[in-house]
């Protein structure tokens, strides 16, 4: 078992997003890294790049007591997935929520496109964004995905690098288990057999009731299964 675990952040939020398990793996006594990705939260204003992401995973877990669980939902699983396939022995367990979509340049391009688009539409884009994101989840999840603030000028990095990930090479790389985690209604489920069975030991959970940010929708449960890593041997 692991007592130590590294939340990574989704794009456009923040650490924020995991304040409900990080009280409770505290409670329980876990060393929580939470980090700020490049451009988000804490960071706002740097350019988002590859390599400053991954140095910002690499440093969180530099901080454990002991290797690991790495925990990445959306885009904080793309990077998740591809830290790990890149850092052999350093990681007990990996948890990839909500990222089992191959991308491929075109299909992160129109995303990246969609959510540029948002920002042109009239008015505050963070306060239609902050309503729009609290009308299909919850003010209280909302208040956690944006808490630090929406991040700006780094879409289209993110989008680029996500791109260009082989995203079933990276798992199959992957040298530790991995559970695969779900909302019941994300629309990022469409590969989610083809990344299970790339894995060398690899497990899918699916919450229910959940969409794509599943933390927010279903807190305790997704903790329990960050748990449930950190206690696999």
């Amino acid at each position: 078992m692991t007592r130590s675990v590294v939340l990574i952040h989704a794009v456009r939020s923040s650490p924020t997003m995991w304040e409900g398990q990080e009280r409770r793996l505290r409670d329980r006594r876990f060393h929580v890294e939470a980090p700020s990705l490049p451009g988000h939260g804490e960071r706002p204003g740097e350019q988002f790049t590859p390599e400053g992401a991954l140095a910002t995973i690499g440093t969180a877990v530099a901080r454990c007591p002991e290797p690991p669980v790495l925990v990445g939902l959306s885009l904080g699983g793309y990077l998740t997935l591809h830290w790990a396939a890149q850092s052999p022995g350093r990681l007990h367990a990996v948890v990839a929520a909500d990222c089992t979509i191959v991308p491929g340049p075109a299909l992160a391009g129109a995303y990246g496109a969609w959510l540029l688009a948002k920002d042109l539409l009239p008015r505050d884009s963070d306060a239609r964004s902050h309503r729009t994101f609290a009308r299909v989840n919850s003010r209280k999840a909302a208040e956690r995905y944006y808490g630090g603030g929406r991040a700006h000028g780094v879409v289209r990095g993110v989008t680029r690098m996500v791109g260009g990930i082989d995203l079933l090479a990276d798992i199959a790389a992957i040298d530790m288990p991995i559970t695969f985690v779900n909302g019941e209604h994300d629309p990022f489920r469409r590969h989610e057999q083809r990344c299970q069975a790339a894995a060398r030991e690899g497990r899918l959970r699916i919450l229910e009731d959940a969409g794509h940010i599943a933390n927010l929708n279903r807190p305790k449960r997704f903790t329990r299964i960050i748990v449930d890593a950190a206690r696999a041997t």
